[in-house]
């Protein structure tokens, strides 16, 4: 459903005449109108693609018309009870009118939103402000919630800055029962802001005050890292990592603590979620935001010369009717060049009658409530669309649609509108990142025939990004950090078809790790690791890099990838240790033979002194000689048996995949790496490359799906 062009008329009570309703425009499932004659706005609920407009007239599509008109009386609910409790922490609702055109409320015209701000003010905002803007948050959620109030798609546009207050707006109401009619959650959930319970079509978790918190979280994380938060579905998946930003511990527990996936491990209240973030004793006077509560006055102009004659022009705009299409252009009569004086008296006397005439015409024309003058914006060019791909209006805002997509149904929703890729070609350095890392994706599609046409324009983008000059801002330099470690990965690759070009490749990834980025630096040791081919010196180079990544201390993936590289390169510079056999035990000397015993002389006996008769002879008894042992024989060590080695298994090379969900506008390359190697890791393999395969990107969700490719080599059974 595209914005209304049409004026419409609303007959609300308490005014005398219907009101003329004039679109102003259209963000989410909020249109916003002004009113002519007066300085209100008139907001109605209008989900897209559910409803459809004739004549001023709504009708819900037969698949949502049930769900839109408990839509529509739940948001008649809640603007009634906002009217009577009128808490001041939201933006007053002076009427809310039922009629064929919706349900609107009549509200004060708003003023400047911190969307606005961020716009001008894209980086990081210094801690101090986010402190005190927490305060006045929490303040303003503490109210609401005790009126029994759920903001339910708290965002920067619905916060408005008014002095050193602040006030909410964009009040909403449960939008998920038009998930499954519709097929699509695109313009009915906040991508980043949205808690997970938001996403949940089968409405299996309430939406309550946790979800406000999970949103107030979410702007102080985009307040502190200068970023958009993640959306909820990928801080489900486990990406939900802080960009390397110093802030307090205790404040960065906090948020995290606001941002549980789960509501019940939420805070409880919104005094609760204060109290976590650990905030120092509030000064005396807090620093606020730059040119919005503080804006020093404007010294007033010199009046111009008029000349005597020269009267002023009247408003004559309610007098007269105008048509329709000339509604927007003020009333302006034209006079002609004052001839010369020829009449004499007579000018004075024209002229004191026409002065006359204004003074009595002029107090009852006063009387009337001036039309607010519309804020005339400049629409920027439609920019080119590559090849294949169409920009289409939508909801106010140029978005890109392609057609040639995969089998499987790709449409890759593109975020960015006129006015980020005007700032690109002005060379705003964040939105020059940012279509890089647009195309990049769109040349990763195996079924894309124009990869080397997106190829080419990745390239483009985030040289002129990486080139561009350093202003001391914090976004320039974080963006161009971005585009060197993109531009040095796909250069280190050969991506869009071209050769790998390793000397440029180093030149980008230094220019990246010298701003401290940890996977920057990871890559910048892993090309010199493989360019190395023996060199003693880059291979200390690498070792150097690996060392400084191992050292992060947070256990993450990024560390024990660092921790690997360092124990690769040292088992690869590790002289051989010499094996030291023993040395044989000395041969022994056999021992002296004993030398032979004499035979002993016996004595002859002598005979009796009287013999009888002669007695034989006596038997000489001789002794045995000694039994003479052979000397022991010297023993030997045993001969040095081969050590049986067992036979190594055989190194195999093979490819692993798995997806992991990414953000089509962010550089997504280094945890596609990550995601590629852990899953060679888990399979027991050195990772040999990653490359990014099949993408999916479901149409009307703000993140893809990217299969890592990644070739392994090792020993696997």
């Amino acid at each position: 459903m595209t914005l209304t062009k049409a004026a419409l008329r609303l007959k609300v009570e308490g005014f005398r005449k219907p009101l003329r309703l004039r679109p102003l425009r259209r963000v989410g499932a909020l249109e916003t109108f002004a009113v002519e004659g007066a300085a209100l706005e008139a907001v109605r609920f209008v989900p897209a693609g559910a409803v459809r407009e004739a004549d001023g007239k709504l009708t819900a599509i037969s698949e949502a018309a049930e769900q839109y008109a408990a839509a529509v009386d739940a948001f008649e609910a809640l603007g009634m009870r906002l009217q009577s409790t009128a808490p001041s922490a939201a933006l007053p609702v002076q009427a809310v009118a039922r009629a064929a055109g919706g349900c609107f409320w009549l509200q004060p015209t708003t003023g400047v939103t911190l969307e606005d701000w961020l716009d001008d003010n894209p980086g990081p905002v210094a801690e101090p402000i986010v402190v005190a803007f927490a305060r006045h948050l929490s303040k303003a959620l503490e109210e609401l919630h005790a009126a029994g109030i759920v903001h339910g798609d708290l965002s920067p546009r619905a916060v408005l800055i008014e002095g050193d207050e602040v006030r909410l707006t964009g009040f909403m109401v449960d939008r998920r029962p038009f998930f499954r009619p519709l097929r699509s959650q695109q313009d009915l959930v906040e991508p980043g802001y949205a808690p997970p319970e938001a996403h949940d079509g089968a409405l299996r978790h309430p939406i309550g005050p946790a979800a406000d918190l999970y949103a107030a979280s979410a702007l102080l994380q985009r307040l502190l890292t200068g970023r958009a938060p993640p959306p909820a579905t990928a801080r489900v998946a486990g990406d939900d990592a802080w960009p390397a930003v110093a802030t307090s511990a205790g404040l960065r527990a906090g948020i995290e603590a606001g941002l549980a996936t789960v509501a019940s491990e939420r805070p409880a209240s919104a005094a609760a979620w204060l109290a976590g973030l650990d905030l120092p004793p509030e000064p005396h006077d807090a620093p606020w935001f730059e040119g919005l509560a503080r804006t020093p006055p404007e010294p007033p102009s010199p009046e111009p010369e008029t000349d005597s004659l020269a009267l002023p022009p009247l408003p004559m705009a309610d007098l007269f009717e105008t048509p329709p299409d000339a509604a927007e252009a003020p009333l302006t009569i034209a006079r002609e060049a004052p001839a010369r004086r020829r009449w004499g008296w007579w000018a004075g006397g024209i002229a004191a009658v026409a002065i006359a005439a204004v003074a009595l015409v002029a107090p009852r024309l006063s009387s009337r409530p001036p039309t607010p003058p519309t804020a005339a914006t400049p629409k920027a060019a439609v920019p080119v669309a590559p090849p294949g791909c169409q920009w289409l209006s939508a909801g106010g805002v140029w978005r890109l649609r392609c057609t040639d997509a995969p089998a499987q149904g790709l449409r890759l929703p593109e975020r960015f509108d006129a006015q980020t890729t005007a700032r690109a070609a002005a060379g705003e350095p964040s939105a020059m990142e940012r279509l890089g890392a647009f195309y990049r994706l769109r040349a990763s599609e195996t079924a894309n025939p124009n990869r080397s046409a997106y190829a080419y324009q990745a390239l483009d983008w985030l040289q002129r990004a990486a080139g561009v000059a350093d202003d001391g801002r914090p976004d320039t330099a974080r963006a161009r950090d971005d585009a060197a470690l993109a531009l040095g990965q796909m250069l280190a690759r050969g991506e869009g078809g071209r050769a790998p070009d390793p000397a440029a490749a180093e030149t980008r990834l230094r220019q990246a790790a010298a701003g401290s980025r940890a996977d920057a630096v990871l890559a910048l040791a892993q090309l010199l690791e493989a360019q190395a081919g023996g060199d003693a010196d880059r291979l200390a180079q690498a070792r150097g890099l690996y060392a400084r990544v191992a050292q992060l201390g947070d256990g993450s993936l990024l560390q024990r990838e660092g921790e690997r590289g360092l124990a690769r390169i040292d088992a690869a510079t590790k002289p051989a240790p010499v094996e030291v056999l023993p040395e044989p035990p000395a041969e022994e000397k056999p021992p002296p033979a004993p030398k032979p015993v004499p035979k002993a002389k016996t004595p002859a006996a002598k005979p009796p002194a009287k013999a009888v008769a002669k007695p034989p002879p006596a038997k000489t008894v001789q002794s045995a000689p000694p039994v003479v042992r052979a000397p022991p024989k010297p023993v030997r060590p045993p001969p040095r048996r081969p050590t049986t080695v067992a036979p190594a298994l055989p190194v195999r090379t093979w490819t692993t995949s798995t997806f992991i969900k990414v953000d089509p506008t962010t550089n997504f390359y280094p945890a596609l790496e990550l995601a590629g190697r852990a899953a060679c890791d888990s399979e027991g393999g050195e990772t040999l490359s990653v490359r990014a395969g099949d993408t999916n990107c479901p149409n009307g969700v703000n993140y893809c799906q990217v299969r890592a490719v990644a070739t392994c080599q090792g020993a696997r059974p």
